[in-house]
């Protein structure tokens, strides 16, 4: 058994031995990873995924468990269609257990200048066929004390359950015939004069020409043994779930929420998931000095309530930089990567719950933890090939919002792996975008 404080994920039963070879090698196994191997699986082509703990054990079981496309940067609007559509295909083969509700996401506007942020969001989505509204804030949240009028409203947008749902999907694409195996990390990613030639894990080489690196805040070291830059950094995330509702608690609000500050959704098992949104820690690592340029940007607008702090990543990256060997000891020291939550954004939640909300004042807490965000200086993600070194495919850097658009990046990156036209226009997700263009930040919310 893995120590780890977060939810609790479901188990999957996968390979114990990995393979001489495959098509394609998936490294990481969140919901990116493992739905990209579902897809290739289903496609027919040989896949195997390496997840150096268990499946969804890191920030894939750990996050808000919104399915989200309200508020969406627009570049991001494309591929969240697809992502619903893939959510609601998948819900419907694998039934209640998943957790997939449809109950809506309301952004509440704190100010007129955000409401006319949310109207031009909506006219925007609209354009694409996304079904957006503004909505009255007591209509969705009845039981809301606060001076806020109008919300930005998705009717279908929803929610399920973390720690059940890339599990899940690993069960299917085992059953499509990938092979998935935990408790193996890879350590590096080899090349010869054509590209990619294997990847070297714990238990040996496996032989491919493709790589899909999915490795959640692991990436840009991984990136780094190739000599490839890629700057993202990491930052914790401090979410907690409550007990059990009653019937006249669960009606002081319906769809996922967001007031700026505090974050709620339902979960299936009748509590509440409750984060602060306005705080997030980032602890002192040679990438941010390395990528400081990059990020200043953002540091600025999209990252107003980062709090840095020197700790125990910040001497865990120091040694790899001392020592070739150090990352990987790393990666077998943490299997699952389980940071402490930060007990001050938590209690701010309790406070901020009994304030919006009376008839929710007193909730007890039934657990919380900490989660690594993968983050870029856009707050978009890479789903990209890497022209110098063919073969290699990189999908990372979600910032935050990669669960709900999991599916959707799933499908992209396995056409990407397999030299198919991807559903959508990738462009704006390319990994030289940090070389050849002017950053683009968008803040809708």
């Amino acid at each position: 058994m893995i120590p780890n404080r977060g939810p609790a994920v479901l188990g999957v039963t996968g390979a114990t031995d990995l393979p001489a070879a495959a098509d394609v090698v998936v490294i990481g196994g969140g919901v990116i990873g493992v739905t990209t191997a579902l897809e290739l699986a289903r496609a027919g082509h040989d896949v195997c995924l390496l997840e150096k703990g268990v499946i969804a054990g890191e920030q894939s079981s750990r996050n808000w468990g919104w399915v989200r496309q309200a508020g969406r940067d627009l570049r991001e609007l494309p591929l969240s269609q697809v992502a619903r559509s893939r959510w609601q295909a998948l819900a419907e083969e694998i039934g209640p257990e998943l957790g997939y509700v449809e109950c809506g996401i309301a952004y509440v506007a704190r100010s007129p200048e955000q409401a006319d942020r949310h109207r031009r969001w909506v006219a925007e989505a609209t354009r694409l066929g996304i079904r957006a509204e503004i909505a009255d804030v007591k209509t969705l949240a009845p039981g809301l004390i606060a001076d806020c009028a109008t919300a930005l409203y998705l009717p279908g947008d929803g929610r399920a359950e973390p720690q059940v749902a890339a599990p899940l999907f690993a069960r299917l694409a085992i059953a499509a015939g990938a092979t998935v195996l935990q408790g193996c990390a890879a350590y590096e990613i080899e090349r010869d004069a054509k590209g990619i030639s294997g990847v070297r894990t714990e238990q040996g080489r496996i032989a491919t020409t493709r790589v899909v690196l999915a490795g959640g805040i692991w990436t840009s070291a991984l990136l780094h043994r190739l000599g490839i830059s890629l700057p993202q950094l990491k930052v914790l995330s401090s979410v907690c779930r409550t007990e059990p509702l009653s019937p006249e608690q669960r009606r002081a609000f319906s769809p996922c929420l967001s007031l700026g500050d505090l974050a709620l959704r339902h979960r299936a098992d009748g509590g509440l998931v409750a984060a602060n949104s306005d705080t997030m820690v980032a602890e002192i690592v040679p990438d941010s000095l390395r990528y400081l340029r990059a990020f200043l940007p953002g540091l600025r607008s999209t990252f107003r309530g980062m709090k840095l702090r020197i700790g125990r990543g910040t001497l865990r990256e120091l040694g790899w930089l001392a020592s070739a060997g150090a990352l990987e000891r790393s990666l077998t020291r943490h299997r699952i990567l389980d940071p402490t939550p930060d007990a001050p954004a938590l209690a701010r939640v309790k406070d901020r719950l009994a304030d919006r909300f009376p008839a929710l004042a007193g909730l007890q807490q039934g657990q919380a933890w900490g989660g690594m965000i993968d983050v870029t200086p856009d707050a978009i993600p890479v789903i990209s090939e890497v022209p110098a070194l063919p073969g290699l495919i990189i999908g990372t850097g979600f910032s935050g919002h990669g669960f709900g658009i999991g599916p959707g990046a799933g499908v992209a990156l396995a056409a990407l792996a397999t030299g198919a036209k991807p559903e959508v226009d990738l462009t704006d997700f390319r990994f030289s975008r940090f070389k050849d263009g002017r950053l683009q930040l968008q803040s809708w919310l």
